[in-house]
């Protein structure tokens, strides 16, 4: 295969030609600096040291500092494999909850849906419903937290109040100054349900939005239940309202 071939590959894979060429020499170089590298390619040096940031952003790049220089030396390909298998694994996720829930005459009244992935794809999936959403039983050593607190979460908030969608969450146990955070956002209120409740480790969270229901099991693997049906989803309703109203706000 030429280097042209290999420019073309990765180009495919959304690596562009400039940080192929940087990663080939110094995979060909071992331990170069910036400097080095831009005289090997002939490269101005700044745009050298831009594609190298790049690339370690990438994981295609280590940097250590040697003789008080900072030197560049290229990873294993085997990343760029791993992360492309990644990026078809939730390919294949997200097009399997598709087919299960937006393809019509195959949509079942309840079924279940693994991966954390699968949560996120669910998460996002709600603001095309276009009702107020209700999140119940967030413990303090859930996984969601961590979702919560991620850039992709902050997307699902800055689309959601967009569309003045509104958010309610009762919290099992969480800290005071991030729930009264997460209530200052436009369109959201969050609780803290009784003392009596707070003791409680909870290893399952319930999301109702509209006529669905999604019940999270925070196990592993994470499993997610889905009961697509306007009476069940009312019932949870009707409960969540009467938490709310014995529910701590938080000021």
């Amino acid at each position: 295969m030429t280097e042209e071939h290999i420019l073309k590959s990765f180009e495919s894979i959304g690596i562009p030609k400039m940080q192929t060429m940087v990663y080939l020499d110094l995979l060909k170089n071992k331990e170069s600096t910036a400097t080095q590298v831009s005289k090997r390619t002939k490269m101005h040096r700044a745009n050298v040291y831009d594609t190298l940031t790049k690339l370690k952003e990438r994981n295609l790049v280590y940097l250590s500092n040697k003789e008080g220089k900072q030197v560049f030396a290229a990873l294993s390909t085997d990343l760029i494999i791993n992360e492309e298998k990644d990026k078809l694994e939730n390919l294949k996720i997200a097009m399997n909850y598709i087919k299960t829930t937006y393809v019509p005459g195959q949509t079942p009244k309840v079924y279940t849906l693994e991966g954390l992935n699968t949560v996120k794809s669910i998460l996002f999936g709600l603001l095309e419903k276009k009702s107020e959403v209700w999140i119940y039983g967030l413990a303090e050593n859930e996984n969601i937290i961590n979702i919560l607190n991620d850039r992709l979460m902050n997307s699902f908030h800055l689309e959601r109040i967009k569309k003045h969608i509104e958010l309610k969450m009762l919290f099992y146990k969480f800290p005071h100054e991030e729930i009264k955070t997460l209530s200052n956002l436009k369109f959201t209120e969050a609780r803290l349900l009784p003392k009596s409740q707070q003791s409680k480790t909870s290893q399952i969270t319930q999301i109702v939005c509209n006529d669905a229901v999604y019940i999270t099991l925070w196990i592993d693997p994470i499993y997610t239940i889905v009961i697509e049906n306007d009476i069940v989803a009312k019932e949870y309703l009707d409960l969540y309202n009467i938490l709310w109203d014995h529910s701590e706000k938080v000021v």
